[in-house]
């Protein structure tokens, strides 16, 4: 009997607790208002930036925050890559946030610099700050611009080249012209087989350095060796 009655207080109780729960849940209630933001991971952002994209969406309770509208406001902006959204208990959104990287500048038809991320895609403007150790890629159309990145990466992930051995990569009426940091050699490569071209320009070129030449420019757009012009002076 004592059982009985014992579960005849506790079910009301639980329900009235469960309904006052939702209750609350659903109200603007202060307890349970957005206070605090924090943002994280951001370089090239400001945080000012961020907080105006999403602002309007944090207003109220944190159980109706739309965590899906708050990431694709920030993702919109052109510098952002990825976002997470995390809500933090009772009070608190924790924003982590994912730039695109400074991974080469393109030098378009008009002489307008832009910066490319790591997909080889345009995204800002060039910035001095921003622009020390990035290849400079020179071609007139995106596309090229795009291409020649790619192609760039694939030497250095076969280890044909090392990134900071390449200071600039133009392309001048579709042949591809590789500059070296190392005493700003002209590599001319052509149109075609570029990974190939190059492992025998770089051969070309230790094996002058191993007879004391200095070395102008070395034009690999041939099946067989290459031609080989000295610096003068």
């Amino acid at each position: 009997m004592k059982r009985i009655i014992h579960f005849l207080f506790i079910i009301p109780v639980c329900i009235i607790s469960m309904f006052t729960m939702i209750y609350i849940f659903s109200q603007e209630e202060p307890l349970f208002h957005i206070r605090n933001l924090k943002v994280n991971g951001i370089q090239q952002l400001k945080e000012a930036e961020v907080i105006k994209r999403i602002s309007p969406l944090l207003v109220g309770n944190i159980f109706r925050l739309d965590a899906e509208k708050v990431r694709e406001a920030i993702v919109s902006h052109p510098y952002v890559k990825d976002v997470r959204i995390k809500r933090v208990y009772p009070f608190s959104v924790l924003v982590d946030v994912v730039e695109k990287k400074p991974s080469a500048l393109w030098v378009d038809g008009h002489g307008v610099i832009r910066i490319l991320d790591e997909d080889g895609e345009p995204y800002r403007v060039f910035s001095k700050k921003e622009g020390k150790g990035l290849t400079i890629i020179t071609a007139e159309k995106q596309s090229e611009a795009k291409r020649i990145y790619i192609e760039m990466m694939d030497w250095i992930k076969d280890g044909v080249i090392k990134r900071e051995e390449i200071s600039q990569v133009v392309v001048k009426e579709g042949d591809v012209i590789l500059f070296g940091t190392d005493d700003a050699v002209e590599v001319i490569l052509g149109k075609e087989d570029l990974e190939a071209r190059l492992k025998r320009a770089r051969a070309v070129l230790e094996d002058a350095k191993k007879r004391g030449l200095m070395i102008r420019c070395i034009d690999a757009r041939f099946e067989k060796g290459a031609i080989i012009e000295e610096r003068k002076g």
